[in-house]
C-alpha cells in the first residue's frame, strides 16, 4: 500500500519523470484526461487534468500546492488516518511552468472485489460506495456478493464520518461527496475517499452533483463545509439504510424508529433541513454519534402476522372479500417508508446494469407464491381438454339429472296424463 507518509516524489515533479505509463486506469473521465500507473513507481497512479482545467490556474495550483503539504503539520492521529483512508495527492506534475496534474496513491487491493458478470464470468473490480447503497438483496446476489448487514454499514459510514471530520477540522472543503468518490471493504468496512486534489481551503468553486447538491447554495455558489456537512449526511443515511433515489429524507424515514428518534437520527435530520447551514452539525459530532451506535440497532424486527383464518373470538366480516379476510393487519407502528413500497430507482447505476437478468422460466405455480399478500390470486386457466369441475352445480358425476330438477318434470307428466284422462271422459259421455 501507498501513503503520503512514504512517498518518494518532491512537492514538485517534472512531467517527464512520471510520463512512462503502466497500466491505464481511466481516460476522460471528469476531469482528468487520464489516469495511468507510473511505471517507474508501482502502487502510483499518475493523473493528468483536461487542457484548461481550473485546476492549471495560478490561484488553483496554490491551493492544490497547500493541500500537498498540509498533512506535515497534522497531528499523528491525522496523518494515520490520511495514509490509511485518503488517497492524498502528494506531488504537484508539472509541464513547463503549468500544473498537469498530480500523484496520488492506488487503492489497495483490499478494496477489489470478484464481481460475476451477466454472461456468467467473473471480473475483479473496485467496492463503490454505490455498490452498498442499495436495498435490494438481489442486487448484491446477482454479482456473487453477500448481503452486507448492519455492521458493515454501520462501519462504513463511520469511517466515511471520521474522513470528513478531520477534512472539517483543517478547512478542508470536499464539495463532491457522492456514490464513485469512495470504496469500502468487506467485513471491516474500511473506506478510500479518492479525488481529493480537488479540495478547497475554505471555500472551493461549486461542483454539479444531481441528488447531492446542498438545498440552500444556489448553483453557482462557492462551496463551504457547511455544504460538506449536508452531503456526508446524504452519505451516511443512505449508507446506513441502502436507500437510494432524490430524496435523502426517505432514506432517513428507512431507519429503524429507534435509531430515527434518538440523538443519531434528530441530529442527521437537522444536517438534511436545516432552514440555514449554520444550525447543521459539526461531522465530529455526527461521527460521535455513530460511534457510540450499535448495530444491533439497525436490526428491523419483523412484527409477528396473525394467522391468516379469523382469530378465535374475532367476528367475521361477512363483507369483506377472501383476499381481505386472509391479508394481514397493517403495522400500524412502521414508519410512511416502511409502509409504502419505494418506487423502482430510476438512477440505478450503471453497476446495476451488469447484473444477470431475472430468470423468466419460473412456473406458474412459483411466480403464483409469489405474489403479493393480501391480493387475491387469479385462477389458473383451464385447459380446453380439462375434465369438468366436480362442484359444477346442476349435473351429478354420473350426467343423470339431479333430485332438484326431476321432480318439475314429474309434475309435467302428471298434468299431461291428468288432461289425457279428462278428454277421455269427454269422449265417452258424447257417445252415451
Amino acid at each position: 500500500m501507498r501513503t503520503w507518509s512514504d512517498s518518494p516524489f518532491e512537492a514538485v515533479t517534472p512531467i517527464e519523470e512520471v510520463a512512462e505509463r503502466g497500466a491505464v486506469i481511466a481516460a476522460e473521465n471528469g476531469e482528468s484526461e487520464i489516469v495511468y500507473e507510473c511505471a517507474a513507481h508501482p502502487g502510483w497512479l499518475v493523473k493528468l487534468y483536461r487542457p484548461g482545467h481550473a485546476a492549471a490556474a495560478g490561484g488553483a495550483a496554490g491551493v492544490l500546492a497547500r493541500l500537498i503539504a498540509l498533512p506535515a503539520g497534522m497531528p499523528a492521529a491525522d496523518r494515520a488516518l490520511i495514509d490509511r483512508s485518503v488517497s492524498w495527492p502528494v506531488t504537484r506534475v508539472v509541464d513547463g511552468g503549468r500544473t498537469a496534474g498530480v500523484v496520488i496513491a492506488r487503492a489497495p487491493a483490499e478494496f477489489s472485489v470478484p464481481m460475476r458478470m451477466i454472461s456468467g464470468s467473473t471480473t475483479v473490480r473496485l467496492l463503490e460506495v454505490d455498490h452498498l447503497v442499495q436495498a435490494d438483496p438481489g442486487f448484491f446476489a446477482r454479482r456473487g456478493w453477500e448481503t452486507p448487514g448492519p455492521a458493515e454499514r454501520l462501519a462504513v459510514a463511520r469511517n466515511l464520518a471520521a474522513v470528513g471530520a478531520l477534512l472539517e477540522r483543517h478547512d478542508v472543503v470536499y464539495g463532491d461527496w457522492s456514490y464513485a468518490n469512495a470504496f469500502w471493504t468487506r467485513r471491516s468496512g474500511r473506506v478510500f475517499v479518492i479525488d481529493v486534489d480537488s479540495c478547497g481551503l475554505t471555500d472551493r468553486p461549486w461542483v454539479e452533483s444531481k441528488m447531492w447538491d446542498d438545498p440552500r447554495v444556489a448553483p453557482g455558489d462557492r462551496l463551504t463545509v457547511r455544504t460538506d456537512r449536508y452531503k456526508l449526511a446524504v452519505l451516511v443515511v443512505r449508507c446506513l439504510t441502502g436507500v437510494r433515489g432524490p430524496d435523502p429524507e426517505a432514506a432517513h424515514a428507512a431507519l429503524p424508529s429507534a435509531v430515527r428518534d434518538g440523538p443519531l437520527g434528530r441530529a442527521l435530520h437537522r444536517s438534511l433541513t436545516a432552514a440555514d447551514p449554520a444550525g447543521r452539525p459539526a461531522v465530529a459530532d455526527l461521527l460521535a454519534l455513530l460511534e457510540t451506535a450499535r448495530p444491533d440497532e439497525f436490526v428491523r424486527i419483523p412484527v409477528p402476522r396473525p394467522p391468516l383464518g379469523p382469530a378465535a373470538g374475532v367476528p367475521h366480516d361477512r363483507h369483506a372479500s377472501p383476499a381481505d379476510r386472509t391479508a394481514a393487519p397493517a403495522d400500524r407502528s412502521a414508519s410512511p417508508a416502511d409502509r409504502t413500497a419505494a418506487p423502482a430507482d430510476r438512477s440505478a447505476s450503471p453497476a446495476d446494469r451488469t447484473a444477470a437478468p431475472v430468470d423468466r422460466s419460473a412456473s406458474r405455480a412459483d411466480r403464483a407464491a409469489a405474489a403479493p399478500a393480501g391480493r387475491a390470486a387469479r385462477p389458473e386457466p383451464r385447459p380446453a381438454d380439462a375434465a369438468p369441475s366436480e362442484d359444477r352445480r346442476g349435473a351429478s358425476p354420473g350426467g343423470v339429472l339431479s333430485p332438484g330438477r326431476l321432480l318439475p318434470v314429474v309434475i309435467v307428466v302428471c298434468l299431461a296424463v291428468l288432461v289425457l284422462l279428462a278428454g277421455a271422459g269427454l269422449v265417452a259421455s258424447l257417445f252415451a
